[in-house]
């Protein structure tokens, strides 16, 4: 983006970032750090420097959102451990007390005119073990949970993925509002410069009344955008600091030049085949998939005989004999066995069950041809705009050219009396848009690039690290932008 000219000079400089950054923060130092000595709004000690790997770094760790993700992925593989014990052994203990009041009347082992009442306590305590030998919907719950576990791992892949570009798109979106406020405050100077000028020459009868109210309204629009792209910085700084709960005092910026890339491959159909098998949208998906289709299976084993290996020891102590007749008592029992339960009639419920899961059953395959259609669509728009987003960015920088040699020809044309005041102040305009899309096309292009690798499934780090390595090491001190 080029410089805004501080002085009366009408030379109309090359289109330049640095350049731009340079001479309007030499105007700015000053107010801007009478500025930031009045703010206290953050404590100095809490703002850091940062870049987009570094930021990516601490969201990974930081963001509340993510970190759910990942809770549920913890809480998700629990789920084996829990399966798997139900099929293992299950020993109890128990025991119990009591205090009987007996009366026996009658005739009692022969002896005829019984009449007695006792009172007396007894206890027993024992324990039992039982093992599952046939419980089909046991076994089928322990694929289930390896299934569901592989679900959590590829919604958490799905989060993370999501998380890196939310990362990356607002850290762009940083950079970019604040290029559209140098943007805006350029423009603003070089109506302001016109605007003067055109006065000048009404004063000295070269210029009508109706060219000083457009030049007039023109800057009064551009007084208005610099103060909402000056709005727009601050919302997008807080965008950024509420992913990881921290500020930032200064961030790595995209130089002037730098070399950006197409898609690799540069293949459509290579980006969809990639997304279709290794999407975590779709794996998360075709594993919900096989879950329904094991529930359905164990939904059918509901109707099969469950039989349990059952071992049990007791033991038995009374103050009466049991008969009627004072005295102590012990009894032990041990015993081991096989215990089957065979399901008869449930008023209905098993069939409905099962009804139930194949009907969930194909919804999980519709829900995988869904999901994959959607991914393959998505892929091939983030394919199509990836790879004629160079192109784009190419366009826009030639745009920038030709709106410089414009504006400069339309200010020369001014002066010679061949071009009239609207005719600068729509080359002005045409000049500081070319620059606000191209500034923004740059981000974009790199946003897209990573959008595209997300869809494909490939989405790792490396590839922010890699973006990355192209920001300049000199940062931005984003409390110093008005």
């Amino acid at each position: 983006m080029s410089s805004p000219s501080m002085s009366s000079s009408r030379r109309t400089r090359r289109f330049s970032f640095g350049r731009c950054y340079k001479l309007w923060m030499s105007t700015a130092l000053l107010a801007g750090s009478c500025a930031v000595a009045a703010q206290t709004t953050e404590p100095a000690a809490t703002a850091s420097d940062a870049d987009l790997l570094s930021i990516s770094t601490e969201a990974l760790q930081l963001n509340a959102a993510y970190q759910s993700a990942v809770k549920a992925y913890e809480a998700a593989q629990e789920l084996v451990p829990q399966a798997r014990g139900r099929l293992l052994p299950q020993l109890s203990a128990s025991g119990a007390y009591d205090w009987q009041r007996q009366h026996v009347e009658g005739t009692l082992f022969g002896f005829p005119g019984v009449d007695n009442t006792d009172t007396f306590g007894r206890y027993y305590y024992g324990a039992q073990l039982t093992q599952a030998v046939f419980k089909p919907q046991l076994f089928y719950g322990l694929s289930t949970a390896e299934l569901k576990v592989k679900q959590a791992e590829y919604s958490l892949s799905a989060a993370q993925d999501a998380l890196l570009i939310e990362v990356a798109q607002t850290y762009f979106g940083v950079l970019g509002a604040r290029d559209a406020l140098f943007v805006a405050k350029a423009k603003t100077v070089a109506v302001q410069e016109q605007l003067d000028h055109v006065k000048a020459r009404a004063d000295a009868g070269l210029a009508t009344l109706a060219d000083v109210k457009t030049a007039q309204a023109s800057y009064e629009i551009t007084a208005a955008d610099l103060a909402d792209a000056s709005n727009t910085l601050r919302a997008a700084q807080m965008r950024l600091e509420a992913i990881t709960g921290k500020s930032y005092a200064k961030l790595k910026v995209l130089p002037d030049e730098v070399r950006l890339t197409p898609p690799n491959p540069l293949n459509e159909q290579d980006w969809v085949t990639r997304a279709g098998t290794q999407n975590p949208s779709v794996l998360a998906q075709q594993a919900a998939m096989e879950v329904a289709k094991v529930e359905a299976r164990a939904a059918r084993g509901a109707r099969y005989p469950q039989i349990d290996l059952v071992g049990a020891a007791y033991a038995l102590n009374s103050d009466d004999s049991g008969s009627g007749i004072p005295g102590k008592r012990r009894e032990d029992d041990e015993r081991i066995g096989l215990r089957m339960n065979v399901p008869l009639f449930s008023g209905g419920t098993v069939s409905a069950t099962i009804r139930q899961a194949d009907v969930l059953k194909e919804k999980a395959v519709s829900d995988v041809e869904a999901t994959r259609a959607r991914v393959t669509r998505d892929t091939r728009i983030a394919y199509l705009i990836a790879s004629t987003g160079l192109t784009r960015v190419q366009a826009l920088k030639r745009a920038v050219e030709a709106a410089v040699d414009a504006e400069q020809s339309a200010r020369a044309g001014y002066e010679s009396g061949t071009r009239n005041n609207t005719d600068v102040l729509d080359a002005v305009e045409k000049r500081y848009g070319a620059e606000r899309d191209y500034a923004a096309a740059r981000y974009q292009f790199l946003i897209n690039s990573l959008r595209l690798k997300q869809q494909a499934g490939n989405l790792l780090t490396a590839d922010l690290a890699q973006i990355n390595q192209l920001l300049q090491d000199s940062m931005l001190p984003l409390a110093q932008v008005p």
